[in-house]
């Protein structure tokens, strides 16, 4: 059995009409990042990631994290997030599983700029 066999990503695909990154606070363990984006179906959604560096891989950890989104009618969802992230020069990568309060399971790629302090979020539904 190949993990790509059970791993089934919905065929269809979102993404944030803007994202950017709000906060950045440094810890012992790596740090902290905050983000704040617009996206059609959950309108207003804030990101918090705890970065765990490896402590063998400076480029490269582990995080958790939490969302909250307030739709403009009002309702409100929020998901647990967990992944892994690399860094290459000044772009980090967060790969994500996001639990979502919905319902839904998303698979997610967050492309962090540390430069312009946005970010690039992709998602897609795991199939079930």
């Amino acid at each position: 059995m190949a993990v790509v066999d059970d791993f089934k990503l919905d065929p269809s695909g979102f993404s944030f009409e803007e994202a950017k990154m709000t906060s950045v606070t440094l810890t012992d363990e790596g740090g902290i990042i905050n983000i704040t984006g617009k996206q059609a179906d959950y309108d207003t959604i804030y990101l918090t990631y705890h970065l765990v560096s490896n402590r063998w891989h400076e480029a490269q950890g582990n995080f958790t994290g939490k969302a909250l989104a307030i739709g403009a009618d009002g309702a409100r969802n929020s998901a647990e997030l967990r992944g892994v992230w690399s860094r290459k020069s000044r772009v980090t990568t967060l790969y994500s599983l996001d639990d979502v309060s919905d319902g839904n399971l998303y698979a997610v790629v967050v492309k962090i700029d540390m430069d312009s302090e946005t970010a690039k979020i992709e998602f897609t539904g795991i199939q079930r």
